[in-house]
């Protein structure tokens, strides 16, 4: 396919070699190292390896692997398993105790893991760190109040109200893994790029613009991975990484489906999945003429959702119609089902005040859906007189745009999010403390707000999807954002490698990948 655009591979490698670096060898076996080596692309920089301060789903997988948690989940479920605590025990609605193995020992010589690790580890969320910042997962453990030391291996978390939301997502999440607090406390910064552990794999060496080499870790004493290297190679361009593949050069990446549609060879191995990531379209709700709520709700109703979704992803992905999907808890069954009415958005228009035709600009990731379902809303639009202007970033500059004082400046996007099996955790990324970091839209809603603090505390299942659902309903009622799919996830595979994806597609358990 390169020589039919009129490029060689190789051309296309060099061109690319800022990006790929050195991990890639041309000619290198399906496994180095007799076996014991596996690559995996990411498709983002690894930025911050110090957990309270991860950056995202990159960060969150190589955290996972090099941390030891309370409790972790097994092999590719959504059931735990104990993992550093001998036994962990909701003894009351606001109480959590755990009591350590013994032996567990920290890499570099930091030494043996105690209850005054874990307090050190979970207590970091509740307060700024000497500079100041807050860690955008502080909601992860919203209610602690402390962890209380019993003895060297034992403790409890104490809650100022019953969390039941903890046990899915702080406890096994990169949240909850646990941290040497002699370690943060001696190298400070350099924590965040040579993480101190105590699980399965150790990093051996982080490159910018590069990756990452993940080595076991000998001391851990529960199992050894089924490779003693794991590459993390930082390939952003998804053709690089398909071509990669192809010449096995690395073993794993996630694909987009068009390429997962055309790659047909004996070596690769691809496989197509649901999601539960959820894709849409965001207004930003502070910025003229998007501040107008008739003109969001005349977009929303200019857009044709089916065919932008079969535009981009090819007939492999349902429509969504509520952040969230069919099947989780707190789906919203009853979610209003857009179908374009162009006389009414037209007339929404025209009592807008606003003057036509209105000029936005559609910010988007570099990939094939992305451009396929913007290039379908430009002509949408255009019909209403919205002219959209598509401003296409590779994944560096799109990830960061909207965040601080740029996230202001934003007009329309398209964003997608890793979801939860817990439905608060993916709400709480539209408070309104998430303005500047994750909600694009900035939206900003009390009601919202009160919505979510009453249910992360419910133990009443039904009450608590009630919530959800109402707040799904104070979203609706914004206009800011146009549901289109909960995705499908494409990964291409070197035949021979048996990867561990957890059910929700972006958690990979880089310490359970194994050679089938």
């Amino acid at each position: 396919m390169a020589d039919q655009l009129g490029i060689s591979r190789r051309r296309l490698m060099q061109a690319t070699a800022g990006i790929v670096g050195s991990f890639l060898v041309p000619g290198t076996a399906v496994f180095a190292d007799d076996g014991r080596s596996v690559s995996v692309r990411i498709d983002r920089e690894v930025k911050n390896l110090d957990p309270p301060f991860r950056t995202g789903q990159v960060d969150g997988n190589i955290i996972r692997a090099v941390f030891q948690r309370l409790i972790s989940y097994k092999s590719s479920k959504f059931e735990w398993e104990l993992d550093a605590a001998e036994s962990i025990e909701q003894i009351s609605p606001t109480e959590i105790a755990f009591r350590l193995k013994k032996a567990q020992h920290f890499t570099d010589g930091y030494g043996e893991m105690t209850a005054e690790d874990v307090k050190f580890s979970f207590e970091r969320y509740l307060t700024p760190d000497a500079n100041g910042n807050v860690s955008s997962y502080r909601d992860d453990w919203g209610t602690l109040k402390e962890v209380k030391i019993h003895d060297t291996y034992s403790g409890s978390l104490i809650f100022t109200k019953p969390t039941p939301s903890v046990w899915q997502v702080a406890l096994v999440g990169g949240s909850g893994v646990i941290t040497s607090k002699k370690a943060v406390e001696a190298l400070g910064a350099k924590h965040s790029q040579s993480p101190v552990g105590s699980g399965p794999y150790r990093v051996e060496s982080l490159q910018p613009q590069r990756g990452l080499v993940l080595v076991s870790n000998k001391d851990f004493k529960a199992y050894q991975p089924a490779f003693d290297v794991c590459r993390l190679q930082y390939i952003a361009n998804p053709k690089t990484a398909e071509l990669a593949l192809q010449s096995k050069e690395i073993n794993f990446t996630e694909l987009s489906l068009s390429a997962a549609n055309q790659i047909k060879s004996e070596d690769t191995v691809v496989t197509k999945r649901p999601s539960m990531r959820f894709v849409w379209l965001g207004m930003n709700m502070e910025r003229a003429p998007l501040d107008n709520l008739a003109v969001r709700q005349a977009v929303k109703l200019a857009l044709d959702v089916d065919q932008m979704i079969l535009a981009g992803y090819q007939g492999d992905a349902g429509r969504l119609n509520s952040m969230i999907p069919p099947g989780a808890t707190g789906h919203w069954e009853d979610a209003p089902v857009y179908q374009r009415d162009i006389e009414k958005a037209r007339a929404l228009l025209g009592g807008s005040g606003v003057t036509l035709p209105i000029k936005l600009k559609l910010t988007i990731l570099n990939e094939p859906a992305f451009q396929n379902m913007a290039l379908v809303a430009q002509a949408l639009l255009a019909e209403v007189g919205i002219v959209v202007d598509i401003d296409q970033r590779e994944g560096a500059t799109f990830w960061s745009s909207g965040k601080g004082a740029s996230g202001a400046e934003l007009e329309m996007f398209f964003l997608r999010f890793n979801a939860h099996i817990d439905p608060n955790f993916n709400t709480r990324w539209f408070l309104r403390e998430q303005i500047g970091d994750w909600n694009w839209q900035r939206f900003n809603d009390a009601k919202f707000e009160e919505l979510q603090e009453a249910s992360l505390v419910n133990t009443d299942e039904k009450a608590r999807i009630a919530q959800i659902i109402e707040m799904q309903k104070r979203m609706e009622e914004s206009a800011s954002m146009v549901w289109l799919t909960n995705d499908v996830f494409a990964f291409g595979t070197t035949k021979g490698l048996q990867p561990a994806v957890m059910p929700n597609g972006n958690d990979w358990q880089l310490n359970y990948f194994t050679a089938a």
